[in-house]
Parts: C-alpha cells; structure tokens; sequence
C-alpha cells in the first residue's frame, strides 16, 4: 500500500514538470541547435587535417611512401597555387598548413587541397634536407552526424 501512495505522488510530481531540455553551454558558448546541427565549417575542416596529416597519418614521417608526381584527381595551375578537380574543374580549397619562411635554407611548405564536395583533400610536401617534393592522398575525412530528434 504504501509502494503505491510513494508511486502515486511521483506519477503527480512528474506530471507537473515541464520535461523540456535546454543545453545551458549552449548558451554560454553563444551557439544555438541550429550551429550544431550545421555542416563543418573552414576552422572545422581546417583543424581535420591538420589532425589528420599530424596525428592520424603521420604523413611528415612517411615521406618516402610518397609520389612524386600530384594525383591524378586534381590539375595544378602554372605555379602551383591553385588546384582544380580534374573531372569537372570544380576549385578545391588551399590550405597552408606549414610554411617556413623562403630565406631559410631548407625551408618547407606543407599543402593540403580539400574537395569540399567529396570531403577529401590531397596533401603536398616540399624542402627540406634532402629536399623532397612528394605528395599524398587524397584521403577522405568524415564528420560526426548531427544529432537528429528522431528516435
């Protein structure tokens, strides 16, 4: 009997709480649902693969892995500073990723090109001791799904 009076009361107490949720960091943060629910943006993308090309490939350790030669996927221009899709000629996204200054002897310069279509991008490395000019990729990233409210 008194199981059922205590089930009782929390039937009553619940019944009259409000069981909507609001996420208080957002708030903090300035972000609302909707920023979270939104595709990557460039800091996001840019910050993937840096993480990608430093912690997950170790690419700067493998150079002797790499082409000489830029993937097939992608057509550079004369000097090497823009990059086209090379199906459709679509422009793919440059991003510096380490540039030593050009007085430095062996200066190096890593650059990534990112397909923001397919979510791949394609890595380049140039300088060093020996000086190499090798390339990599492409590889593809993938970005955690925003949550839906759909069960």
């Amino acid at each position: 009997m008194k199981r059922w009076i205590l089930v009782a009361l929390l039937a009553v107490a619940a019944a009259g709480c409000d069981m909507a949720f609001d996420n208080p960091h957002l708030g903090v943060r300035g972000l609302t649902e909707e920023d979270l629910k939104a595709p990557p943006g460039k800091r996001q993308i840019h910050a993937a693969v840096v993480n990608d090309v430093r912690e997950r490939r170790m690419l700067r350790y493998k150079l002797e892995e790499g082409r000489p030669e830029s993937p097939a996927e992608i057509k550079l221009d004369k000097y090497g500073m823009e990059a086209v899709r090379a199906k459709d000629e679509k422009e793919l996204w440059r991003m510096v990723l380490w540039e030593d200054p050009p007085e430095m002897v062996h200066a190096i310069t890593e650059v990534a090109y990112w397909d923001n279509d397919a979510y791949t991008y394609v890595y380049h490395y140039e300088g060093g001791s020996p000086h190499r000019d090798v390339w990599f990729g492409p590889f593809k990233i993938t970005f955690p799904k925003p949550p839906t409210d759909e069960p």
